[in-house]
Formats: structure tokens, sequence, C-alpha cells
């Protein structure tokens, strides 16, 4: 483990948040590598909020995040309070709980029976989806307050929403044999799921991330997932990119399927917790991958949770040189939303490793590009 008396002279910032990030896509020489400890439910410890007052209140919310990327100088921004903001335009009852993530009220699904799949775009009113429109108003803000930061979007996808509207058990009993009638409300609530990511993109998001979550090993086999889900993501990535927009996949379960994900929805970035479907090491993901996408992560959230400062600093000493030289690119980072019970100086111990091990950054050659005798 690193010691403090070990840890270098932080690099001189010379870049906006904003100039880091895109110069990473474009494989540019940047003054360090840019770094997402994806802080969402965790800010509310900036106002010693619980997490119902957190989620519940926008205005709150909104001034968490912004003084959270204040106070630790992280480079982006994906700011969701939970992953139910789509599931109460749609009429389900969400909890609150002080102590925990909202919630769905698990006794009264808003989908009782497959037959009321047809119906689910009746379900959906703008006026009425009083949380998105909310997150619209905090990715405007965002922009206007810290227009040097780049600011992310989001939509948890179509049977991520069902999944929150419809018994887990039932929707996965729907996959065999009701698959028809969930194709046909996939395709409608697609649609509004699109119009959601436009409005954010209106309100100053650069990027979308969207929890292809389904797509892994431990969950559905690549088959299923490409039958049921892959249409109707590949449908929210294109109009993404069509909007000149980066689109990028978030996914935090085991044998995640990066092959297909990159064959279909073709992500700029893949944010993932663990190793890709057929590969046994990290090295082996960068020989496979490193070509084909950024990779964000993966920093371990049990690491931010119970590890010291100076845990967390080594770990992320030892993935910049890792993964610091993959081919596409690297952001430094969580590999999931970093847990709302954690503590931050932890965050903060990511950015400081970022500003002292990942400074001179260019794609391809990793950190310390000087001083490696390379030239642009």
């Amino acid at each position: 483990m690193i010691k403090v008396e070990e840890i270098p002279q932080e690099c001189h910032e010379y870049m906006t948040p904003m100039e880091r990030i895109t110069n990473v896509l474009l494989r540019k020489k940047v003054d360090r590598i840019p770094c997402f400890p994806f802080v969402s439910a965790a800010a509310a410890q900036i106002r010693r909020l619980n997490y119902g007052e957190y989620a519940s209140k926008p205005e709150m919310f909104l001034r968490c995040q912004i003084e959270a990327q204040q106070l630790f100088g992280y480079d982006g921004i994906t700011a969701m309070p939970d992953l139910c903001v789509e599931a109460q335009a749609f009429g389900a009852k969400i909890i609150f709980p002080s102590d925990n993530a909202a919630y769905p009220d698990p006794y009264n699904p808003v989908i009782k029976s497959a037959d009321d799949y047809k119906n689910v775009g009746k379900l959906f009113e703008w006026s009425y989806a009083e949380r998105m429109n909310n997150q619209i108003h905090v990715v405007k803000t965002i922009r206007e307050e810290l227009p040097d930061v780049m600011i992310g979007g989001m939509t948890i996808g179509p049977l991520g929403l069902l999944s929150r509207l419809r018994n887990v058990n039932d929707l996965v009993r729907d996959f065999i044999h009701n698959t028809d009638k969930l194709h046909e409300a996939c395709e409608i609530i697609t649609d509004i799921q699109i119009e959601y990511v436009e409005k954010q993109i209106e309100a100053g998001a650069r990027t979308i991330m969207v929890p292809v979550v389904l797509a892994e090993r431990e969950l559905m086999s690549k088959e299923m997932w490409l039958e049921l889900d892959m249409p109707y993501q590949k449908k929210i990535a294109d109009f993404v990119r069509k909007k000149r927009c980066f689109y990028m996949v978030h996914t935090c379960g085991r044998g995640p399927y990066f092959d297909v994900l990159i064959k279909h929805l073709k992500p700029v970035l893949i944010q993932n917790a663990f190793l890709p479907d057929g590969v046994e090491t990290e090295e082996e993901m960068i020989e496979k991958y490193g070509k084909k996408l950024i990779f964000l992560g993966f920093l371990s959230v049990s690491l931010l949770a119970w590890a010291n400062p100076m845990e967390v600093i080594t770990e992320c000493k030892r993935q910049l040189d890792v993964f610091g030289k993959a081919p596409a690119g690297y952001i430094l980072g969580a590999s999931c939303e970093y847990p709302p019970y954690a503590p931050l100086y932890n965050a903060l111990a990511v950015v400081k490793a970022a500003r002292t091990y990942g400074k001179n950054y260019k794609t391809g050659y990793g950190p310390n590009y000087e001083e490696e005798g390379c030239r642009d």
C-alpha cells in the first residue's frame, strides 16, 4: 500500500473537465486522466440529508450534486436520485425510505396481468411525469451552473422500466409465455424513453448512459437478450448518436456480453464492474476490447465503501497502470454508483489519484506521456 509520504505532487491542471473528457474521446493528450466516481445518492451527505429527503426533493438533490462536484473536482456528472424516476410517470407509487434507495410499491404493481401491456402507453402523461420533468430541470441547471463539466443524462431502458411496473417474477414468466405482449409494451415504452432522452439532450446533456443490465451472463442468456432487449436498446443508441451525443453503457453484473453490446449498440464507453463474458483477466479484456471502446471503472464499490483512502489511491494507481494504455482510452472511476453510505473522502481519494498518477495522459500511451519520450 502506498504511504502518504510517497504520494507525488499533483499535476498542474490546465484543462476544464469538458476539454479533458473530449480530448480523451479524440485520443489527444490531456493534463491528467479524467475521473468519474459516479457520486449519486452519496451526495446527500453534502447537506446531511437522508435518502428519502434527497430523492424526493429535487432542489435539494440538485444542490447536493452541484456542491459535490465543486468540492471534489471530478470531471462528469450523471445525476440520478434513483432508478424509479420513469416508473412514477407511468403511475407507480414510489416509496422513499430514509435509509435506502426509493422503490415502487411491491404490493401494488402497475401492470397486474400480461393483458395490461397493451395499455402501457395510456398510463403515461408528460404533465404527470413529475420526476422526469424534474430530471430535465436538473440537467439544465447543472449545465448552466457548471458549464465546463461533462453533464450526462440517462434512461433505464424499456425492460428496466417494466421491472418496476410489473412484479419481477411475473415479468420473468412473461419472457417465455407472453413474448408478443412484452414486445408490444417495449415498442411503446422505447418511443417515450427516446423522447425523454431528447429532452435531456436539449437541456444540456452531452452523454446518455443506459444501464443495459440484462446483457449479462448471470441474468439472461445472450440469445434471449438479443431477442427481447437488444432491438429497443438499439433504437435508443441510434437516436443518441443521431443527436450527436455520446452513447454509453453501464453494466454491473457478472459476465456482461461485451461482444454483442459493441456489435449492436456501438457504445463509445462501457462502465463495468466485472470481466466480460469469455474473458479471464484484465489484460485479456484490454487485448480483446481495448481498441473498440473506452473503459470506465472498474473500481470496486466495496473498496470505496470500506477501504481507507490510501488503499483506494493504491488501487487507483494499479488500475491506471493496467488500463492507462488501453488503445481506445480509459477514464478512472467507480464500477457502479458510489455507495450511498460510503465515506465521501474516498471520492476525493479517486480524484487525488487521477491528479497525481494520471498526469500527462494520452490515449494509447498512458500517463506520464512526455516522460516516456513520446511526441504528438
